[in-house]
């Protein structure tokens, strides 16, 4: 297992689940689960490519007279239908449009298998009852045989691009847990052994408690150690006031946090609260923040599909860029240094280089001529920007490495700007709101206010991308780019 990616962290002023866990058995899909829904679209098509592949490929029907053979496809066409949608209410049954058990390779192998036989059987059975003979046994084997492989490779490719991504700390939810007991400790280590589930553990706030490594706080200190550690999801533990679970849940309602409680198991499991499940523990679900899983995919992959697009298009601008920076000063073409991204976690950001060789070390000796506003850093005709790097920045070129970052997966196309860590360190408590996204290459204030010096008005306006973010923002803020850069009003 590889190790979690470094998280920036803003500086501050045992026993097994299954030993308490009760058993859950299969639960049918939750409704608007769109990472679902786009499974089941995919099993859809697979089982139509399949069966039409196979179809194709035996030319089995194809002796008929053409009246027979219009009619024998159409009865084909009414066996795939029906097949498909056995498999899809199987499936559904076994729970496997669920995302917890989607990402749970280990489950979901044996209930695939499990689903297909049912509906593979039932097919059978139908085709068998209603004493249609016409279709041969070769088609519907091969048909069959094209389905379980194309499915259960759609899964398994799947499950290997969310545990990669995981172990990047992308798509994933911090997890803070409230109250290290018994059943505390229990879920840590449950979260910990299971790494698919996406939940990254940040730690412990507990009274009983004032140090160790998983320790972060008091209860009073819960709502800044919320902004703090960017945390997605609040846990508590049965014990807790509840009084304080009452008053997180209010501010989760808020802030968009979910608050859960992992139930007393002996007590039962109260009422009014939807339970929900982490891997086989249940939880009871207080407030619930929906993360746009349809929504985000969409906008990777037009992340994707544009830094492919603008990769190719401006690769003579690249190469020529890169031999005017070899030409013009001593130093690699390319700059990469640390920023903070998404949920504080630390990436190298690529650039061309547009200073000189030891700019960085001469950063602070300029910070007295600093003519922002706040915790970032940026002067007018800045001493250590080269000639060659000064037209550069005019046109934006310098940040064409960026999509490299985007292909990764580090950026978006569309997103705040990504800050240096020591520029992060002088953030107020309220500015690590930012850090909510993956950060990007332009945003709503490289196109509304790029020359404003205010720290503030940045926050403020990547703040309200945050909260009315929708991909057709992104389109305009992406649109809206191109003039300010054609117009060279980089700096």
């Amino acid at each position: 297992m590889s190790s979690a990616p470094e998280v920036y962290s803003k500086p501050r002023s045992g026993e097994s689940v299954a030993d308490i866990a009760v058993e859950t058995g299969h639960r049918p899909v939750a409704a608007g689960d769109a990472l679902g829904a786009l499974f089941l679209v995919g099993d859809t098509c697979i089982i139509l490519a399949s069966g039409l592949l196979a179809y194709k490929l035996s030319g089995l029907l194809h002796w008929q007279t053409p009246a027979a053979l219009a009619g024998a496809r159409l009865r084909w066409l009414g066996f795939l239908a029906c097949y498909a949608l056995l498999t899809l209410v199987s499936k559904a049954w076994q729970g496997l449009y669920a995302s917890n058990i989607l990402h749970s390779a280990q489950i979901s192998r044996v209930r695939t298998l499990k689903s297909l036989l049912l509906s593979s059987i039932l097919m059978i059975l139908v085709l068998f009852l209603s004493g249609q003979r016409e279709i041969p046994a070769v088609l519907l084997a091969g048909t069959m045989a094209l389905a379980f492989t194309g499915i259960f490779t759609m899964h398994e490719l799947m499950q290997r691009h969310n545990l990669k991504r995981i172990e990047r700390g992308l798509g994933t939810q911090h997890v803070l847990i409230v109250g290290a007991g018994l059943i505390g400790q229990a879920f840590r280590n449950y979260l910990e052994n299971h790494r698919h589930l996406g939940k990254t553990f940040r730690g412990f706030v507990d009274d009983s408690f004032s140090s160790g490594p998983n320790w972060l706080g008091k209860f009073s200190d819960l709502p800044r150690l919320l902004d703090e550690h960017f945390i997605d999801e609040v846990y508590f533990t049965p014990e807790m006031d509840r009084g304080l679970i009452m008053e997180i849940a209010a501010r989760g309602r808020q802030s968009g946090i979910s608050v859960k409680v992992v139930p007393d198991l002996f007590d039962g499991l109260g009422l009014g609260a939807s339970v929900t499940y982490i891997g086989n523990v249940p939880v009871l679900e207080l407030s619930r923040h929906a993360t746009p899983v349809l929504q985000l995919f969409i906008k990777r992959a037009m992340d994707v599909s544009l830094a492919s697009l603008i990769m190719i298009l401006t690769a003579p601008l690249m190469l020529a860029a890169a031999l005017a920076i070899k030409l013009d000063s001593r130093g690699p073409v390319f700059y990469s240094a640390w920023r903070v991204g998404r949920k504080g976690r630390k990436f190298r950001c690529f650039k061309f280089r547009t200073m000189v060789l030891d700019a960085d070390q001469k950063k602070d000796d300029l910070r007295h001529m600093n003519q922002r506003e706040g915790a970032t850093f940026k002067i007018a005709n800045d001493p250590r920007i080269t000639g060659v790097g000064g037209l550069l920045r005019r046109y934006s070129v310098d940040e064409l490495p960026q999509i490299f970052n985007v292909l990764r997966g580090d950026m978006s196309m569309v997103g705040p700007r990504p800050h240096p860590v020591d520029d992060v360190e002088q953030y107020q408590l309220t500015d690590l709101r930012r850090l909510d996204v993956l950060p990007g290459i332009t945003g709503l204030w490289q196109v509304s206010a790029r020359h404003d010096p205010s720290f503030a008005k940045n926050v403020m306006l990547d703040l309200e991308y945050i909260q009315n973010w929708t991909i057709w923002m992104d389109l305009k803020i992406i649109l809206k780019t191109i003039p300010e850069v054609l117009g060279g009003s980089g700096r």
